[in-house]
């Protein structure tokens, strides 16, 4: 079957699945569960409006339970589960193996550099764009453009900043433009680091507008006091 021909009848399916959903359920709720009739039709109303919101999330929660809580569920549990051994119970080994390797702690400091420089990063940023927005004419079509980023999907970011990290063998030509510049300067341990200022070059809009948000709301407060204490650039916010 053609690819073209299977993703209409997925979407087709989906929708009319959903919709057929709702429709069946709000009428077996209406007319069998709780009909709004006889002496009891007022309750049976209110019944049936306590319940609906449920019949609505039920999808949605059915769906986390099914691709998120189960799957974490039944990895916690092959994880103390030895698989060449047709999955007989074997404690904790697998975590004693896990820590004693190389690669597992290689992770975990790539993991804590990201949790120190992209947060920070990008808060860092965001508030310096933030104060250098809200101070020129023309802020509003730089944080539009600032912004703009943002509809971009993230894997529409991730194709965009792979071609900016692209790397090819020495003796090739270097087409990746931040990777060609680094390379010529040897590179070396600092490339992770840049690597984490593109997660946090992408949450800098974010960032900013939170932060652009909370900067304006908490203006009009300090700005007297510190112009009044004499305050300088940095200080008047």
């Amino acid at each position: 079957m053609h690819p073209a021909v299977q993703g209409l009848i997925t979407i087709i399916v989906g929708v009319g699945g959903c919709v057929g959903y709702f429709y069946l359920s709000n009428q077996f709720l209406d007319k069998v569960l709780f009909p709004p009739r006889g002496p009891n039709a007022g309750r049976n109303i209110n019944r049936a409006n306590q319940i609906r919101p449920w019949l609505f999330l039920f999808p949605a929660v059915f769906a986390l339970g099914l691709y998120l809580a189960y799957p974490v569920f039944e990895t916690l549990r092959l994880s103390f589960t030895d698989r060449a051994a047709d999955g007989a119970f074997v404690g904790l080994d697998n975590y004693s193996q896990m820590v004693s390797e190389p690669k597992f702690w290689e992770a975990m400091k790539n993991n804590m550099l990201w949790l120190i420089v992209v947060p920070a990063a990008s808060t860092a940023f965001g508030l310096l764009v933030a104060q250098l927005t809200d101070r020129i004419a023309w802020g509003n079509i730089a944080k539009s453009l600032i912004f703009m980023p943002m509809a971009i999907s993230f894997v529409g970011a991730s194709v965009i900043f792979k071609l900016v990290y692209d790397t090819r063998p020495a003796e090739q030509d270097q087409i990746g433009v931040l990777n060609a510049l680094w390379l010529s300067f040897d590179g070396g341990v600092w490339a992770v680091l840049f690597l984490r200022l593109m997660p946090a070059a992408i949450l800098v809009a974010f960032a900013a507008f939170m932060l652009y948000g909370i900067y304006v709301s908490l203006r009009p407060l300090l700005w007297g006091e510190a112009e009044r204490g004499g305050g300088s650039w940095w200080a008047v916010p």
